[in-house]
């Protein structure tokens, strides 16, 4: 089968390239730096491109059996949390009062959580493009990587994401995740929206839970990219899960 990797530079989009061409796809990998593709194989294509420039996404759709997305964006908690310490060690140890205290202990970690927050729509608008150029050449096959808790599966992440990260970090770009399910489920394509937990960069295991709605099993709400990137390709060769929406962690 020839098939068209986005996001293939990312976690999960390396572990599908690495395992459709175990399995004897052809693969494209369409990414904006092709020195950041380190695989090697005869059957791997590299695309440049840009999902925001529908031209070079087209180009790339063209002659393809198939479309696999991994694509996403990298929330800033991390320099956010940074931030956030570095202000309260500075307002201590810097003997800081009154108003320039103030602006250093809560000011600057506020601006800080507002500018994370700012509105993207890199993914809707890729996704857009993706299905445009499917519908347009007439690929058929969409298989979407989204995330736990985007449309009915709010709620699911646990804890930390429920009442933590989304609120205060990647709301967002789970927002957009919104937006982007929802130009694919208006598409007129046969595509899969797959749903894993916290992704892990653990090994594949090949034992994992995949359900509908909310899960009749206990969950751990997380799994590894391997095991996300084994569940994608699945559904190439399989119709229960077209038209739907299957929720993926261990």
């Amino acid at each position: 089968m020839n098939l068209l990797v986005f996001g293939a530079t990312g976690g999960t989009g390396r572990a599908l390239v690495r395992q459709a061409l175990a399995q004897g796809h052809v693969v494209t990998a369409f990414v904006r730096d092709p020195a950041k593709v380190k695989t090697t194989h005869a059957n791997l294509r590299i695309a440049r491109g840009n999902i925001l420039d529908y031209d070079s996404v087209e180009a790339a759709v063209k002659n393809q059996d198939a479309v696999v997305s991994a694509l996403g964006v990298r929330p800033k908690v991390g320099l956010v949390v940074l931030v956030i310490i570095a202000c309260q060690i500075l307002a201590r140890t810097a003997g800081l009062s009154g108003p320039l205290m103030w602006l250093v202990r809560i000011g600057i970690p506020l601006l800080a959580l507002l500018l994370a927050q700012k509105k993207t729509t890199t993914l809707s608008e890729g996704t857009k493009n993706i299905v445009r150029a499917m519908e347009t050449l007439g690929v058929r096959r969409f298989i979407c990587e989204s995330s736990l808790g985007v449309g009915d599966s709010k709620g699911q992440l646990g804890f930390l994401y429920n009442y933590i990260l989304i609120p205060l970090f990647i709301r967002s770009m789970f927002a957009d995740k919104e937006v982007q399910e929802t130009v694919v489920r208006k598409s007129s394509l046969d595509w899969v929206i797959v749903r894993p937990g916290a992704l892990t960069n653990g090994p594949p295991t090949g034992k994992y839970h995949s359900w509908l709605g909310a899960p009749d099993v206990s969950i751990r709400r997380k799994i590894s990219r391997p095991d996300v990137a084994d569940f994608m390709l699945r559904q190439l060769g399989e119709s229960a899960d077209l038209g739907k929406t299957p929720a993926l962690s261990y």
